[in-house]
């Protein structure tokens, strides 16, 4: 009678280096979030306090301008951040995942061309806005962002069908409202990165030392 082992079942290191890099890039996308969001909010009180200084005149104009400059320098911060987070780690997480787990491989693609066509015809298009043509380009980049973020939203239920941890489906619900309610994005991007950091340390204990299994041959 002899023995065989057969090595323990675990995650391979693509896997685990996959759940890494998301969570790294959801980190980015989410610290973007709060630059384009505060950018945002000083650009709306910045537009409205300039129109209302327009009409009653006074130096105050000059900080409502402020205002405007301030808020716009932090949504380009904001969006440098998400670029880089997507392109670095997000979109090649997400690429490793499918690699490993063909599953995910529509939700990868989605993510993808969505958001390396879109974030760049939107760019060109913003550059380009008072042009006819920049309009029509930013159009075409805003129709590719939606394709990735249909990605995200499945990437988010094929997480939770695979791993079964109910803040990736809340997180696919919270993205779906998003559409509608755009300040729900933030809170989106917080449940996924927990979400991702949970995961990673269950596959990282996974994949610690284990005692093989054997067997009579």
């Amino acid at each position: 009678m002899s023995y065989a082992t057969i090595p323990p079942s675990t995650p391979s290191t693509n896997v685990v280096n996959a759940f890494q890099r998301m969570r790294k890039g959801a980190l980015m996308i989410l610290i973007a979030w709060i630059f384009l969001g505060i950018g945002l909010t000083i650009m709306i009180v910045g537009t409205f306090a300039a129109v209302m200084r327009g009409f009653i005149g006074g130096g105050a104009l000059v900080g409502a301008l402020s205002g405007l400059v301030l808020g716009t320098v932090l949504i380009v911060v904001g969006a440098i951040i998400a670029l880089i987070g997507f392109y670095s780690d997000f979109i090649p997480g997400t690429s490793s995942l499918a690699q490993a787990s063909p599953e995910f491989s529509t939700a990868s693609s989605l993510i993808k061309i969505g958001y390396v066509w879109g974030l760049i015809l939107s760019l060109v298009g913003a550059i380009l806005t008072l042009l006819i043509v920049g309009i029509f380009i930013l159009i075409i980049g805003l129709v590719f962002l939606l394709i990735g973020f249909v990605g995200i939203i499945i990437l988010c239920f094929k997480l939770n069908d695979e791993y079964r941890n109910v803040l990736y489906l809340i997180a696919g619900i919270f993205f779906i409202l998003n559409i509608f309610l755009g300040f729900l994005g933030i809170v989106a991007w917080i449940l996924l990165y927990v979400a991702l950091g949970d995961t990673l340390r269950k596959l990282q204990t996974t994949t610690g030392p284990t005692q093989p299994s054997i067997i009579q041959v």
